[in-house]
C-alpha cells in the first residue's frame, strides 16, 4: 500500500544480550527509549534500502527452474531537521570526556534499535518499520557561513542493519530470522506493545501520568468522605446534646 509522512522515529540502546538499557546515563532515558519529537526536532527523511535484491535465475533444460536469493541486508539513510546533540552522539557510539566534556568516537559501535512510523494516505493507519540492531555513522560535518540567508546543516546518519540480537525475534513463519520487520496498525493480531517489546529488548510501557493521578486522587476522595462522615457525626452528637 502507499504511505506518506514521517510520524516519528523512536530509538533505544541495547546491551550485547539484546536487552534494553534503561538508564539516563548509559542509555537514552530512564525507560530506555527516545522519541525524536521535541521542540524543533524530527526527521525529514528515513530511507530504507536493500531490504531485498533481485534473485539470480537458475537455468535447466532451457528454462528458469529456480531463483537463488541472497540475504536481506538493509541500510538506512536518515536526515534530521534537528536531533538532540547528546542523543546523536550516543547513537553513533561517541563517549564524553570527563576532562573536557567533548565527545569522542569509540568502537565497537553500540546496538541501536529503531522503529520508524509513517502513515497511510488517509492518515488513519500507522505503518511501523522495525530494526533491532543498527550501527550508525555520521560521515561528515558540513559548515557554511550565514549571509542574508541562514546556512543550516541537517544531521545525516547512515545505518547498517545487523542481525537481531536475540535468536527468537524477527522470525518469519518458517522460523528464519530476518533483520527487518514491518507492521500495519489495522492488521489482524497487531499489538503495538508487543511490537515495541520485541524491537526494544523487552521494553514495557510505563504507567501514564493519568493513572498515577487517578491513584493518588483515590485516597484523597476517601479521606474527604471520611472527613464528611466524621463532621456529620460530630454535628449530630452536638445537636443531641443541646436538646
Amino acid at each position: 500500500m502507499s504511505k506518506h509522512n514521517i510520524v516519528k522515529a523512536t530509538f533505544a540502546l541495547l546491551d550485547d544480550n539484546g536487552d534494553l538499557i534503561k538508564d539516563a546515563t548509559k542509555g537514552l532515558s530512564t525507560d530506555g527509549i527516545y522519541v525524536a519529537d521535541h521542540n524543533g526536532e524530527g526527521f525529514s527523511q528515513i530511507n530504507v534500502s536493500a531490504i531485498e535484491a533481485a534473485g539470480t535465475p537458475g537455468w535447466g533444460n532451457g528454462q528458469i527452474k529456480r531463483t537463488a536469493y541472497g540475504k536481506s541486508m538493509p541500510t538506512l539513510a536518515l536526515t534530521a531537521l534537528d536531533l538532540d546533540f547528546k542523543i546523536n552522539q550516543m547513537l553513533k557510539g561517541f563517549t564524553q570526556s570527563a576532562t573536557t566534556g567533548a565527545w569522542v568516537r569509540q568502537l565497537p559501535k553500540p546496538h541501536v534499535a529503531m522503529i520508524a512510523e509513517s502513515q497511510s494516505l488517509d492518515g488513519d493507519i500507522s505503518i511501523y518499520e522495525c530494526f533491532n540492531n543498527i550501527e550508525f555513522v555520521e560521515e561528515a560535518s558540513n559548515n557554511s557561513t550565514d549571509t542574508n540567508s541562514e546556512a543550516a546543516y541537517s544531521t545525516a546518519l547512515q545505518g547498517t542493519v545487523l542481525t537481531p540480537l536475540k535468536p527468537n525475534i524477527f522470525l518469519a513463519a518458517n522460523g528464519v530470522q530476518q533483520p527487518y520487520m514491518i507492521a500495519k496498525s489495522n492488521d489482524a493480531n497487531f499489538d503495538l506493545n508487543k511490537l515495541m517489546a520485541e524491537t526494544f529488548g523487552g521494553y514495557t510501557k510505563s504507567a501514564s501520568g493519568t493513572t498515577s493521578a487517578a491513584t493518588s486522587a483515590a485516597p484523597s476522595a476517601a479521606s474527604s468522605s471520611a472527613s464528611s462522615a466524621a463532621s456529620s457525626s460530630a454535628s449530630s452528637t452536638t445537636s443531641s446534646a443541646a436538646q
